[in-house]
């Protein structure tokens, strides 16, 4: 004779089957086909040379802003390039190998995150990092970066301040000194002072009149008795070098790339908690650049790196306006990855419509991958009955919508309005 389960027993048992019902249900959620383009290191050329493309213009567009606007500015990195910065700054015959140095950074993360993130981010992002890489290696050859030292908003001896008998005289472009953060000036330029008392040697290799050797002259004693090194350029720098940044960021990760380090996390996160890459990106880059700034900031306020014949000469009002600056970087470059790739942004669409039939069965047929509903209005002009069809989606997946809503009734009207907090999981499958 069967027995008769008791009230408890079958609580329990629907328990039971409760917690495996939510089990199966997070791992569907969970699910994440990590190549669903089969790419390698050799394919991808063929199957997405756009984004290559595009890659290649991001890491170059983030080398300029690197090389041109925030090591002018001696801003504190963020993210794993804090890392590097340390080392690099620590020992400044690093400091030109910066990007071989951030590689062998990055190697572990892409050993680490190579079964966690889609196949085509870790291959594209490793691709950045190399053309990163050649790009620095450019860089070492002394007439490409002297082309972009000389790049500069200001320079310091554009006009020698001072009376004479040639008055306030422009200096030649070939004598340009292009403004630096420390303005170690006569450590950089001692070549040109070991020269100068020499006025005929000086002014035949430099190929000056005689007042543009005076006003040059003149500034080497400005120099020499003590020269107060503006320190406004460091905000222009900061916010340029920034929005090139953010940009060449935005271009990264809007090709299924990014710009490396701790991107690496932030992809993972971002995918796992479905937060928006802009701010999962600016969590990050506040823990390293916490540790970045505490470590260069004490090498400087200690006096280490200020001491030798090389040293950076200390000034206390620069480097908090450069800590600042770097604050204003992160929010600025988190900023603009947000504006340009805003990857979980959700929007709700509705739909107006004369022939609904026709749009849910097109969504029937490409198994459309978000929820619908469909209600009824009356219009207050025309007293006619029209059917609004409502779904909510992602901010990047609105043109595939509408373009297949137009395909299925050309004539449907179709409104998008943002939507601000969604609270439960979200099919992301399409972006991811």
């Amino acid at each position: 004779m069967l027995r008769k389960e008791t009230s408890e027993e079958l609580i329990q048992l629907e328990k039971q089957n409760q917690s495996k019902r939510i089990k199966r249900i997070k791992e569907s959620k969970n699910h994440f086909d990590l190549n669903p383009y089969g790419v390698n290191f050799f394919n991808i050329w063929v199957k997405f040379p756009k984004k290559m493309f595009f890659i290649f213009i991001s890491a170059i567009l983030y080398n300029i802003a690197v090389a041109t606007f925030l090591a002018k500015a001696a801003t504190i990195a963020t993210g794993l390039s804090a890392l590097v910065q340390t080392i690099t700054f620590s020992v400044s015959k690093t400091a030109p190998y910066f990007a071989y140095i951030y590689f062998l950074f990055n190697l572990p993360l892409v050993i680490f995150f190579w079964k966690k993130n889609a196949r085509l981010f870790m291959v594209l992002t490793t691709y950045w990092l190399i053309w990163q890489m050649c790009f620095q290696s450019l860089l070492l050859i002394p007439q490409v970066s002297n082309v972009f030292d000389k790049i500069a908003i200001f320079y310091v001896n554009w006009q020698t301040p001072g009376k004479g008998e040639y008055g306030d005289i422009q200096n030649s472009l070939r004598t340009l000194i292009p403004w630096e953060a420390y303005g170690n000036y006569l450590n950089h330029y001692s070549s040109w002072w070991n020269l100068i008392k020499d006025q005929d040697a000086f002014m035949k290799q430099f190929n000056l009149s005689s007042a543009e050797y005076l006003s040059l002259l003149r500034f080497y004693d400005v120099l020499s008795r003590g020269y107060t090194n503006p320190t406004w350029p460091i905000i222009i720098y900061a916010v340029i070098g920034a929005i090139c940044g953010g940009s060449a960021g935005g271009l990264a990760w809007k090709n299924s790339a990014s710009t490396a380090g701790g991107d690496f996390i932030v992809y993972y996160l971002s995918r796992v908690k479905q937060k928006s890459v802009g701010s999962m990106s600016m969590i990050i880059a506040f823990c390293f650049a916490s540790f970045s700034i505490f470590v260069i900031s004490t090498l400087e306020l200690s006096g280490v790196v200020s001491r030798g014949p090389g040293g950076k000469p200390l000034n206390h009002g620069a480097i908090l306006l450069r800590v600042l600056c770097s604050v204003c970087y992160i929010f600025i470059y988190s900023a603009f990855l947000e504006l340009i790739f805003p990857k979980y942004k959700k929007i709700k669409i509705e739909i107006y419509t004369k022939e609904p039939e026709k749009i849910i069965k097109h969504f029937k047929d490409i198994k459309y991958w978000h929820g619908y509903n469909i209600s009824h209005v009356t219009g207050g002009y025309t007293v006619t009955e029209t059917t609004v069809i409502e779904t909510t989606a992602l901010f990047l997946e609105q043109n595939s919508i509408k373009n297949e809503v137009w395909v299925a009734e050309p004539n449907a009207w179709i409104t998008i309005t943002r939507v601000h907090n969604i609270h439960g999981h979200f099919d992301t499958s399409k972006i991811d």
